[in-house]
C-alpha cells in the first residue's frame, strides 16, 4: 500500500508520536529522577533517625592523681588498655569505702554508694550480705573503723588481685579497741562506661565481679 493509500488515522498517529514522543520521554526521565531522589532522601532520613536513637559512648583517658583517685583527663576516640596503677588504685579505694565505719552518716552513705558502683555479680551479693551482718550505720553509733591498706594490690593471675589491709576499731574517744589484718582476692572485669552516669561514677570501667576475704593468722 502506497503512502497515498495509507489510513488517515495511521498518519495522524505517526504525526502525534513525532510531535509529542520526545515530550513524553523527557517527562518520564524527570519523573524517574524525582522518584530516585525521593528514595535517597527517605533512606538518609531513616539512617539519621536510627543513629539518633542509638547510645553514643564518649570514651575517656583516665589517670590516677596523687591521692590515688581516678580522674577523667580528656576524651578519646579509642580507649586504651587500663593500666595496672588504675586497677590497683580502684581496688584500694573499694576496700576503704567498703570497710570504713564513720559516725558521719552522710559520709558513710557516700562511701557505700561509691563502693556499690564498683561491684557486680557475685561480688555485689557478697558485699550486700556483709552489710546485712555488719550494718555500718548501726556500728557507727558505737565504734569507728579505720582502714589502712598494707602495700599495693598484687596480681595473682591475669584477672585476679590480692590485697591486705589493717582494720583498727576505736571508740568515739579515739581509743583503739582492736586491730585485725585481712586479705582479699578480687576478680577484676574491665567494662568501659556507656552512659553519662557510669562515666561519673566509674570512669575507668573497673569492676569487681568476685570477692573473697579472710582474717590473717599472723597478727
Amino acid at each position: 500500500m502506497s503512502k497515498s493509500q495509507e489510513s488517515p488515522y495511521l498518519r495522524a498517529k505517526e504525526e502525534w508520536f513525532e510531535r509529542y514522543g520526545n515530550y513524553i520521554k523527557s517527562r518520564n526521565q524527570w519523573r524517574n529522577f524525582a522518584l530516585g531522589l525521593l528514595a535517597i532522601i527517605f533512606l538518609s532520613m531513616g539512617i539519621n533517625i536510627i543513629q539518633a536513637t542509638q547510645n553514643k559512648v564518649v570514651p575517656y583517658v583516665v589517670e590516677v592523681d596523687k591521692l590515688g583517685h581516678s580522674v577523667a583527663v580528656k576524651r578519646a576516640d579509642r580507649v586504651e588498655p587500663i593500666s595496672a596503677r588504675i586497677i590497683q588504685a580502684e581496688i584500694a579505694n573499694l576496700i576503704v569505702n567498703w570497710r570504713t565505719v564513720t559516725a558521719d552518716i552522710g559520709l558513710q552513705k557516700k562511701m557505700v554508694q561509691k563502693m556499690s558502683s564498683f561491684v557486680v555479680g557475685a561480688a555485689r551479693g557478697a558485699t550486700r550480705s556483709w552489710y546485712e551482718a555488719n550494718n555500718p550505720y548501726e556500728r557507727g553509733q558505737k565504734v569507728l573503723v579505720e582502714v589502712d591498706i598494707k602495700g599495693i594490690p598484687l596480681p595473682v593471675s591475669s584477672e585476679s588481685w590480692r590485697i591486705e589491709w589493717l582494720e583498727t576499731v576505736r571508740n568515739h574517744s579515739g581509743v583503739a579497741l582492736s586491730s585485725t589484718k585481712y586479705e582479699a582476692t578480687l576478680k577484676v572485669r574491665i567494662s568501659p562506661p556507656t552512659t553519662d552516669s557510669q562515666i561519673i561514677r566509674n570512669p575507668a570501667g573497673v569492676y569487681i565481679s568476685e570477692l573473697s576475704w579472710a582474717k590473717l593468722l599472723e597478727q
